[in-house]
């Protein structure tokens, strides 16, 4: 069982709210390959009924659907809906997804663009320049424990000790069955990165598959995101580590200015 983050219930009536949106943010996670009901039921830590029941509300609302002869779940018209309601970040995507298809054809690699979404990230943005990595399994809308990405390891690399170690023990929490595994990677990936203003992942997630990522500060220098660039052992290794890493930064610090123009005057 995996829960996704979510903030507890705060009063009585709240229960139901907070499950609908555990169902909401799993389905979410993945939108390209949907969910089949007891798969989805376990990942948010509910009765299959329970599960069911909120699913048939949500396609009722369009906020889920079915397909026919296909028994899963995937996300519905609604959520994507509710999203234009949020111009500033289809302005964000417009000015970061040609950068990182140019970063992705310049490295022959999968570039990634991942927010922080409390304890865990979700990649929001993918450009593959052509390459194919049959074991990768992160989609735009995949969400993962920051503990189980080397764009989460990145992000952690940007806060302080006592709250690096609060997110490691809920996400560890929230991962029943995977989390001695989650955790054993990320404490390779933190050993390989130690030092670093990066973090690397040598197969350490995903056999045969190497990443190197860093953290994007946002409008208040907050931990923001993560730029992540996914590729071969031979693409992503020692030699080429540092050359990547200038390539990276030098991205990085162009969509922190791009969050700054879109975002800024949010907070004024």
């Amino acid at each position: 069982m995996s829960r996704s983050a979510c903030p507890a219930p705060t009063g009585p009536g709240t229960r139901s709210v907070d499950r609908t949106l555990q169902v909401l943010l799993g389905l979410s996670s993945r939108g390209e390959f949907g969910w089949r009901l007891t798969d989805l039921a376990d990942h948010v830590g509910l009765d299959p009924g329970t599960c069911h029941r909120i699913l048939a509300c949500l396609v009722s609302g369009g906020f889920a659907r079915r397909y026919p002869r296909d028994v899963k779940y995937y996300p519905g018209q609604r959520l994507f809906e509710m999203g234009v309601g949020l111009p500033q970040y289809s302005t964000f995507r417009d000015r970061v997804e040609p950068r990182l298809e140019q970063l992705a054809l310049a490295t022959r690699c999968i570039c990634s663009f991942s927010l922080r979404s409390g304890h865990e990230v979700v990649c929001v943005f993918q450009k593959k320049g052509g390459v194919e990595l049959a074991a990768m399994m992160v989609r735009v809308g995949t969400r993962r424990p920051l503990i189980g990405a080397a764009g989460g390891l990145a992000i952690l690399k940007m806060l302080e000790q006592q709250e690096v170690r609060q997110i490691v023990e809920a996400n560890l929490a929230l991962e029943a069955s995977g989390g001695p595994r989650r955790f054993k990677a990320f404490q390779q990936m933190q050993e390989r990165s130690a030092g670093q203003p990066y973090a690397l992942s040598a197969g350490d997630i995903a056999p045969g598959v190497h990443a190197m990522a860093l953290g994007v500060e946002g409008v208040d220098g907050e931990a923001f995101g993560a730029i992540t660039v996914t590729g071969s052992p031979e693409r992503i290794c020692a030699a080429s580590v540092p050359a990547l890493h200038a390539r990276v930064a030098a991205l990085a610090e162009e969509i922190r200015g791009y969050a700054l123009q879109c975002f800024q005057k949010q907070h004024r």
